[in-house]
């Protein structure tokens, strides 16, 4: 079992809310191998996200559009990793935006075209316009 699912199993109930800038931007409850993922500010996410994948001045142009497709791959790789150790411990992790399941991950997820991006049967993409409106 990953670090991940040993995690996710210790986590049996609760309920937190992460704020930045005194902005609440998730909430976060867990309860019985189900945590729910709820986003509320669009902006605070996709400005964590950006400075996650952000390179240096230098890399712009094609160089910079190059290193941003090698880091999305490495990412969607590391995500697709997380995603089936989630489902072969019982564990589903669900993102919300604006009352809609934008992704679920892990056991309760029944990927139809998505399984063909995303290469696994544990990541479904449940609202691709949600996803993209999330900057993810």
């Amino acid at each position: 079992m990953s670090l991940v699912a040993v995690l996710a199993d210790m986590l049996k109930s609760g309920k937190v809310t992460v704020s930045a800038n005194n902005t609440e931007a998730l909430k976060i409850e867990a309860l019985d191998k189900k945590i729910e993922i709820e986003a509320l500010n669009k902006d605070i996410i996709k400005d964590t996200l950006a400075a996650t994948t952000q390179g240096t001045e230098k890399n712009k142009g094609l160089t910079g559009v190059f290193g941003q497709l090698g880091s999305a791959r490495n990412s969607l790789g590391m995500l697709k990793e997380v995603a089936e150790d989630l489902a072969k411990s019982g564990i589903t992790v669900t993102l919300t935006y604006k009352d809609s399941v934008v992704v679920t991950l892990g056991s309760e997820a029944t990927p139809k075209l998505s399984s063909i991006v995303t290469g696994t049967k544990a990541i479904e993409i449940n609202s691709p316009l949600k996803l993209i409106e999330l900057g993810i």
